[in-house]
């Protein structure tokens, strides 16, 4: 839709996913061959707090659906409120929108939706990489180039002060690999992981030395686009068992809680002869990227772990809207939970998200199969 770059709640969940990718302390690696089946619960709860009345857009009811590709099928398996249409977001990504039966919240009020998937693992396997065999800058097709690595509101790649670094780090290379891991390994180098409430442009970033998974994959993006090299960011989840935690940020506007799940953002470039490969500058340690800078390809969270490619970011100046979501919970003293569990299937006493039963509408087999069909889905 025309006016999706402004979409509230679509920055809220990337909110969410690149804040709680910072509290991530365990992740189970992937075993085995066979495919994994898991479950997830997302549950969103908004409260007015204060005393102004909460007008809730449309934007406000939309929920992500998950990718499907030859890593991963996500199946919709419910909602608490039925379904009034599919749609699709500014960066291409499938959406929904529900009909939550309200238009706005008075003061003292909330509303709670939620949304169950089922997501099926499957084995991940890369090419055999070397940089003998990578391509160059000049294999990359131009229509890529033209999608993929100009300037934007938040990839600054037209700032000075980036590209003057970015040539100093490449130099005359045109193997894409070999600059690949030249950037990473400056990056290894120059920037200390460090959360954040907000995150930061790669000017920021690059400026202070510091950053998360999502700062830290904006900044490789907009080097490599400055030299040529297409790139966007991705969001997804990972399964952590052993995960349990609460959080509140924005002066307690937002708070979080995760139970089995947390989140995490990394680069996804174009690498000739290869392909779109993942490439993850926060999920090995920066010892080990500074030794094999392969390694944020090799041992990237979506490689090395259960993690779900949930949506991409290829257009939307999502920092700038994040910020102004905090600022608009914080001065109306409106508050918005967000709850995540997940588990897998074989497990015998899966934990539940509570939902008002007031708020349950569980649509028909019927239904459900014609919606799921509708967006290439299937039961």
């Amino acid at each position: 839709m025309k006016d999706a770059i402004k979409l509230r709640n679509r920055f809220i969940t990337i909110a969410v996913i690149l804040i709680s990718a910072a509290f991530l302390l365990h992740w189970l690696k992937v075993e085995g061959e066979r495919d994994r089946v898991f479950m997830l619960v997302i549950k969103v709860t908004y409260e007015n707090k204060g005393e102004n009345v909460w007008f809730l857009r449309e934007s406000d009811r939309m929920i992500g659906l998950f990718m499907n590709n030859s890593w991963q099928t996500v199946y919709l398996v419910n909602t608490s409120h039925s379904i009034e249409r599919f749609n699709s977001d500014a960066n291409g990504n499938p959406i929904i929108l529900l009909n939550l039966m309200k238009e706005r919240l008075l003061p003292g009020e909330r509303i709670s939706y939620s949304a169950t998937y089922k997501m099926v693992f499957k084995r991940r396997h890369l090419p055999t990489l070397s940089e003998t065999s990578s391509g160059t800058l000049n294999d990359i097709p131009e229509d890529l180039k033209r999608k993929y690595c100009g300037p934007t509101s938040f990839w600054q790649s037209n700032l000075s002060i980036l590209e003057n670094e970015a040539r100093r780090i490449v130099g005359t290379e045109t193997k894409v690999l070999t600059i690949i891991r030249w950037i990473i390994r400056w990056i290894a180098s120059n920037i200390l992981y460090a959360p954040s409430e907000i995150p930061k442009y790669p000017i920021e970033t690059f400026s202070s030395g510091l950053g998360d998974c999502d700062d830290q994959s904006n900044l490789l993006i907009t080097l490599c686009r400055i030299v040529g090299i297409p790139a966007y960011l991705q969001l997804g989840c990972i399964y952590v068992p052993h995960h349990n935690q609460s959080s509140y940020l924005w002066s307690k506007h937002l708070s979080l809680r995760e139970d089995g799940v947390s989140w995490h953002g990394w680069a996804i470039i174009y690498i000739p002869p290869w392909g779109w490969l993942p490439v993850d500058p926060t999920c090995v340690s920066s010892v080990l990227l500074r030794t094999d800078q392969l390694n944020a390809i090799l041992y990237s969270a979506v490689m090395q772990y259960y993690t779900f490619q949930y949506m991409n970011i290829t257009v939307t100046d999502y920092i700038a809207e994040i910020r102004g979501v905090k600022e608009f919970l914080e001065s109306n003293g409106f508050y918005i939970c967000r709850e995540s569990v997940m588990w897998e299937v074989k497990s015998q006493n899966p934990p539940q998200i509570k939902i008002p039963l007031l708020l349950i509408t569980t649509q028909s087999l019927w239904v459900k199969r014609r919606l799921l069909l509708s967006a290439g889905l299937s039961l």
